[in-house]
């Protein structure tokens, strides 16, 4: 995947964990749903229901964060990896999705929204380098 499509969707969904607790939740919401209707309109419902299952998770988790492996770093993972796999298949929707990021950014003034994601690799000699936002399974012959 395009290491910009990569970002992005790391940062969308990262910023979108920590909207889940935040007040304006529901306008995060309709984005989201939004971005689903417009490329992939047969999962927006899905969608809809698996942010509120999320903000529910969030909720009860406190909205803290933590180091990666617990609820907030597992919803986290799960919406990056939504995020990539909609930019993987749709990458014209990466615009849409930039506007809705920095809209968030936008609203949300002083506060600050975490979620850049910065993916670097380097190899040398007969090296390889594999990135991924989320789970990555390879398989070489």
């Amino acid at each position: 995947m395009d290491p910009y499509l990569l970002t992005l969707a790391g940062t969308a969904g990262t910023s979108l964990v920590t909207l889940l607790v935040a007040e304006g939740w529901q306008q995060t919401r309709d984005g989201v749903v939004a971005v689903w209707q417009r490329f992939r309109p047969e999962a927006a419902e899905e969608v809809a229901r698996e942010l509120e299952a999320s903000r529910t998770a969030a909720l009860d988790a406190g909205g803290g964060e933590d180091d990666g492996s617990g609820p907030t770093g597992r919803l986290e993972g799960q919406w990056v990896g939504r995020f990539a796999a909609l930019l993987g298949e749709h990458p014209e929707a990466a615009d849409e999705l930039r506007d809705l990021v920095e809209g968030w950014q936008r609203a949300a003034g002083g506060q600050e929204i975490r979620g850049d994601v910065h993916v670097e690799g380097h190899a040398e000699g007969h090296g390889r380098v594999y990135q991924a936002a989320r789970d990555q399974h390879i398989i070489e012959r």
